[in-house]
């Protein structure tokens, strides 16, 4: 329970901004009926992506020219058809947990040094936390589904726009390494 107090912590704390934005973007891209199937996979891909490292596996996503392919491929696919936006959305997530900074709490502590010793265990106590993580993102897809004024707001051409800019730039950022360099204000920025 204490792990997933700190998890919903975390969540208001600048490092956790990059995996929101990730999930707002697929928020934007995707139509109303689609959009709790993609947080679900963008929240797998996350926590696999997160958990690799634990489990020894060294991603190639530290490349910013094959990270950029990730992403811009995830967006791309999560912006299409509903039956390839589902592998954009676990793309997408799989970039997201790959770059994520964690804010390092005594409880997140516990689970990456377990994670050092019994990788296997922890897989759970990981996705608890990303949970925690992603409870704005899940709030803000639920007042989506929810709420009509909101889900017109997010329909309107300019709004749709806007995150397509945003897909597209985002990559962009990647390659020239301003992603990285957000992604380290970010974690700078929580141990204030």
């Amino acid at each position: 329970m204490s792990l997933l107090i700190e998890a919903l912590r975390s969540a208001l704390l600048p490092c956790s901004y990059t995996i929101l934005l990730l999930a707002l973007v697929l928020l934007g891209l995707r139509q109303r009926d689609e959009r709790a199937e993609m947080l679900g996979l963008f929240y797998l891909g996350t926590v696999l992506f997160a958990w690799l490292p634990l489990a020894g596996v060294n991603l190639m996503l530290d490349h910013r020219l094959g990270g950029a392919a990730v992403l811009a491929a995830g967006l791309a696919l999560a912006a299409g058809r509903f039956r390839a936006g589902s592998g954009g959305a676990i793309l997408v997530g799989a970039f997201a947990g790959a770059t994520w900074v964690p804010c390092v709490g005594p409880q997140l502590g516990l689970v990456l040094t377990r994670g050092l010793t019994e990788s296997a265990g922890a897989v759970l106590p990981m996705a608890l936390y990303l949970a925690g993580v992603m409870v704005p993102s899940a709030l803000i897809y639920l007042l989506a589904a929810k709420d009509a004024g909101f889900a017109k707001f997010l329909a309107r051409p300019r709004v749709r726009i806007g995150f397509k800019v945003v897909a597209v730039l985002l990559p962009v950022a990647v390659v020239t390494g301003a992603y990285d360099r957000l992604v380290s204000e970010l974690a700078r920025l929580s141990n204030l």
